[in-house]
């Protein structure tokens, strides 16, 4: 049987600041679910077609003339911390007709229909920039981004003289001061990448990749260290420390005749497929060396 595995790689915004809004999330974001970044369903395991958000609650740091995000992956902090300090935000969403579904890892997903066409960007989108560009952005209904920035402001207040955060000062430890709304649509939004819809199976350290594998209806495997030899037909990957796993990728190829698709997104989707046979040349070329290539050259 022959193997073929398809491995996800991060991409980065081609930002062009003549365009009224940029795309909703990075590009192997929207690869992997759609243009739409309907996220909330994604991670709602059990979808209906009502408006489902995800809100994560973040730190933002001051500097001379502008915020920059900082995701909580990012800091230390305990899951007791960030459930505390949601469950009081949870009021607040509550007052706005937001209906909490799930958490998964630090995004919180609701229902919320009043929020449809609120246009938001992704946190690793604006994760280290100043949130200027990326803040929520009226489309149909006009006041709606000025609606969410009171909720957020509302938040904002409480958390800033909430118990943990000034144990939190107390110990240098940054605060966690606001939330970050994005991924808003319904399950009908998702186009999911057809290397996920045709896979047998999913590797992934990735907290989303939970939910989505569910909803797929495919197994998962979220532990990064992977007998290749022994996985299914069909492998869709989407790991942190992929380039650790290359060398045992380029020998599982040799010996399993495996094929390897690499996504990434230099200025649009591009794939390259490596096979064995691409590298093995007549045995009496003896000077004939074609190797794979290493992954600081796949990233060249």
């Amino acid at each position: 049987m022959s193997h073929h595995i398809s491995i996800l790689l991060p991409g980065e915004d081609q930002i062009n600041h003549d365009v009224e809004r940029a795309p909703k999330a990075l590009p192997h974001e929207r690869y992997l679910i759609g243009d739409s970044f309907a996220l909330g369903s994604a991670l709602h395991t059990n979808p209906n077609n009502q408006v489902q958000l995800c809100i994560e609650p973040v730190h933002l740091h001051a500097t001379r003339d502008h915020l920059v995000l900082l995701p909580l992956s990012e800091l230390t902090v305990s899951s007791d911390e960030v459930m505390i300090l949601m469950e009081e935000a949870n009021t607040i969403f509550g007052e706005e007709g937001m209906i909490p579904i799930s958490n998964n890892g630090y995004a919180w997903v609701y229902a919320a229909s009043d929020y449809q066409s609120l246009y938001t960007h992704s946190l690793a989108q604006a994760t280290g920039r100043n949130i200027d560009w990326w803040l929520p952005k009226d489309t149909v209904v006009s006041g709606l981004a000025k609606r969410w920035r009171r909720v957020q402001n509302e938040i904002q207040m409480r958390w800033h003289i909430h118990p943990i955060n000034e144990a939190r000062e107390a110990q240098g430890l940054p605060r966690i001061n606001s939330v970050w709304v994005y991924g808003i649509g319904k399950a009908t939004d998702i186009t999911y990448s057809p290397e996920l819809t045709n896979a047998t199976q999913i590797i992934s350290d990735h907290p989303w990749m939970t939910s989505i594998a569910a909803q797929c209806g495919i197994p998962l495997l979220k532990s990064q260290t992977v007998e290749w030899e022994q996985q299914a037909s069909d492998i869709f990957v989407w790991l942190k420390d992929i380039d650790k796993q290359w060398p045992r990728l380029v020998q599982a190829m040799f010996e399993l005749d495996l094929e390897i698709t690499l996504i990434d997104f230099p200025q649009g989707i591009r794939k390259r497929t490596l096979r064995a046979k691409d590298y093995r040349g007549p045995a009496w070329k003896f000077w004939h060396k074609n190797q794979p290539p290493t992954w600081e050259e796949l990233q060249a």
